[in-house]
């Protein structure tokens, strides 16, 4: 009787899960008998028929708010394409912040986005973005609607300012979308404006936490009879580079090396897609920027730039790492250094199967011995989801890394499941597999968590363990070897004020068991969140924690404040700092001591087309007084860009480093027809505080010029 019972609640409460929300209502969408021409004039006969949508509502600064502005946007489709127009009025047109740049920058702007489910599983979806003068931002959506904007798609837009606002109108073809091939489709959609210097941003249709989940919440459209097309592009690419290296007191110039590539995107089916590289180049791809690399335990996390390994990067993450655990990737492309060949597959099978999978050559494995830097590493990833019903899903990974005679092996499960239209939970289990020569070790890492997302209410509590022999070549850990229980609590208050718009204080937390040392160790961060107008954001805590290493504990307590505010439309500005105890990450010698860290940031803008950046990072620690120096470091770096117009730009970065006493600096003029379509010139150079003495290179005060680069790469992107 019992097991019945039990049985039955499990029913209830797994119906309950399924059915969260009741079917959608399904707007008819009019198809337009003449296209609109995409100028940024709303005086074509299309958008007369077209769906109108002026039931806006804020999602800043809080949730279901009237907006301050008015907006209206309308919307219309033909058999190839989806139109899209939005008349954004302002009160004080010449307030509306607009910059002139190459796509995907942002700059703090003004903005509208359009985003489409058009799979509409509710758990991925495309946006479309532009600021007031139609430069384009484009990407995907997750689950929670946060954005990515890895993906480039090709599209038409047109931004024009107003007497009493802006419009944007924009053209979307269908090809750059996923959708199955019916005679009648139903997708979900979604308008968002951003209202830079008010800090707002207002939706339609309306999203409140207390409905579920982001994309659950869009607006459903049907449209009927339009063409799905099997995508099919190449991007064949050219590249001539020169390298000039300091060589026994002689700056010896090195040989023009020619490479030809080729990029290529094929649809197998309407929804899946066979993404090819040979030989790619990224020699334009901005370099990375310089970070605190002194005194680390665990090595530094840089983000994925290179356009090829970009795109499909959402479904390579996996559930539940909340902040504060270990395991941050499965898959880090850039653990692959120097790609001969890429090969990706992704999209999905029905309505319900997603695959997304991955195979690379790398030429130049990193941090591997020497022996072996010439010979090639094989990654290979294979990703597959089940989708449940809004954000739910279950989900397969498995990963193989292998050179020579080294191998790593990785699989496991992981998921999201919707408990009730506030709260989810997540979990993963991964077991690795590892083998060089006659040794191997084994490892798992697993964890659960629940999460609460209310309008007042945001709350996190997780239970996680990382083994001391788990390891993956293609990941991101920062430790292992713990059993660790997050926890997250905010309350947030929100105020009718045009200046003071939120305050949140929270409290944050990780306790973990060290399997090494059978100790436990403890970060506790109690904090303060200010939300104003401007994009200003302040925050400041206090940290009460220590931490285990090399079988010893350390005090870590500190206190913290972060700050960002754009206080005019030509001015960003950003600081942080923290100063407490540290560590002096070190087996042999291994200490405590006190540490400062801070950075400052400022973006300048004088002219919609010019924006210049300034960035300061420093850290210093002393080992007990202030006579006892350990290290000092300052980074220093400068990116200007002159954007002549949205295609053709020119880029200068500066970057010095007084630990490393290091200079570089490059330059790059570029032009971008549309992504793929491009042409770069580019010339970089290094200089360090050392001399020859005729013998080996020394110490100096004066800079010598160590190395010389030149490059120029052209591409063109060809669709059918």
């Amino acid at each position: 009787m019992k097991i019945s019972l039990l049985f039955q609640i499990i029913i209830l409460w797994l119906f309950s899960i399924f059915t969260l929300n009741a079917a959608a209502p399904v707007l008819k969408i009019t198809k337009c008998t003449k296209n609109p021409i995409v100028d940024g004039h709303l005086n074509d006969l299309a958008w007369k028929d077209a769906a109108i949508f002026d039931n806006f509502k804020t999602l800043q600064p809080d949730y279901g708010l009237p907006p301050s502005e008015k907006t209206i946007a309308y919307l219309t489709y033909n058999e190839e394409s989806l139109f899209f127009a939005i008349h954004c009025f302002d009160r004080e047109p010449e307030k509306i912040k607009a910059t002139v740049s190459a796509r995907d920058q942002g700059n703090g702007d003004d903005w509208v986005a359009f985003c489409i489910d058009s799979d509409n599983d509710e758990l991925a979806s495309f946006f479309f973005m532009s600021n007031p003068l139609g430069i384009q931002a484009d990407g995907t959506l997750d689950a929670a609607a946060n954005p990515d904007i890895q993906l480039d798609m090709v599209w038409e837009s047109a931004g024009r300012r107003t007497h009493d606002g802006y419009i944007v109108e924009m053209e979307i073809p269908l090809r750059n979308l996923r959708f199955p091939q019916k005679d009648s489709l139903v997708m979900g959609f979604k308008v968002a404006r951003f209202i830079s210097r008010k800090s707002e941003e207002v939706d339609y249709p309306e999203y409140l936490p207390s409905r579920g989940a982001a994309l659950s919440q869009f607006q459903k459209i049907s449209l009927s009879n339009i063409k799905g097309t099997k995508i099919f592009e190449l991007i064949p690419s050219y590249t001539m580079a020169r390298t000039d290296h300091h060589h026994k007191g002689q700056l010896t110039p090195g040989n023009w090396v020619s490479n030809f590539g080729i990029t290529s995107k094929i649809g197998l089916t309407s929804g899946i897609t066979l993404d090819a590289t040979y030989n790619p180049d990224f020699s334009q791809v901005e370099t990375d920027a310089g970070q605190i690399d002194v005194n680390l335990r665990a090595a530094l996390f840089y983000p994925e730039r290179r356009p090829f390994f970009q795109e499909g990067q959402e479904w390579l993450g996996f559930s539940a790492r909340p902040d504060g655990t270990y395991l941050r990737e499965i898959v880090n492309t850039r653990s692959i250094v120097d790609p001969i060949l890429g090969l990706k597959v992704s999209g999905k099978l029905g309505r319900k199967n997603l695959i997304s999978s991955l195979y690379a050559i790398d030429e130049f494995p990193r941090s591997e011995a020497a022996d072996l830097s010439n010979k090639n590493a094989h990654f290979s990833v294979f990703r597959y989801a089940r989708l449940l019903g809004e954000d739910s899903y279950l989900g397969f990974f498995g990963t193989a890394w292998h050179l020579e005679n080294k191998h790593n092996y990785l699989s496991g499960l992981d998921g999201r499941i919707r408990t009730g239209k506030q709260s989810r939970v997540e979990f993963h289990g991964f077991r690795s597999y590892s083998k060089e020569e006659n040794l191997f070790s084994s490892g798992q890492a697993m964890g659960g968590s629940w999460h609460i997302d209310s309008r007042k209410w945001n709350f996190r509590l997780g239970l996680f363990d990382i083994s001391k022999d788990f390891d993956t070549k293609l990941g991101y850990y920062t430790r292992r070897g713990l059993f660790t229980v997050p926890v997250f609590m905010a309350r947030n208050f929100f105020f009718k004020h045009k200046n003071i718009l939120r305050l949140s204080p929270y409290y944050w937390s990780r306790h973990s068991l060290d399997h090494y040392s059978k100790r436990w160790e403890s970060f506790n961060v109690l904090g303060l969140e200010l939300a104003l107008s401007r994009q200003t954001q302040l925050s400041i805590s206090t940290w009460i924690a220590n931490e285990i290493f090399a079988d010893q504990i350390f005090s870590r307590n500190a206190i913290r404040m972060e700050l960002g505010t754009q206080p005019l439309n030509w001015l960003r500005l950003d600081f942080g700092w923290r100063r407490g105890r540290g560590i002096l990450y070190d087996i042999a010698q291994a200490s405590s001591g006190r540490e400062t860290e801070f950075g400052i940031g400022m973006r300048l803008q004088p002219t919609s087309k010019f924006t210049s950046e300034f960035r300061l990072s420093h850290a210093h620690f002393y080992k007990k007084n202030r006579s006892d120096k350990l290290y000092n470091i300052n980074i220093l770096r400068n990116i200007s860009i002159m954007q002549f117009n949205k295609y053709l730009f020119f880029r200068s970065i500066i970057e010095y480093n007084t630990f490393h006493k290091h200079l570089s600096g490059n330059i790059l003029l570029s032009f971008t027809w549309i992504p793929g379509t491009v042409i770069h010139l580019g010339y970089g150079s290094q200089f360090e505080k050392r001399e020859w003495n005729e013998t080996v290179y020394v110490p100096s005060e004066k800079f010598l010029n160590t190395q010389k680069a030149w490059f120029f790469k052209a591409s063109y992107r060809w669709q059918k």
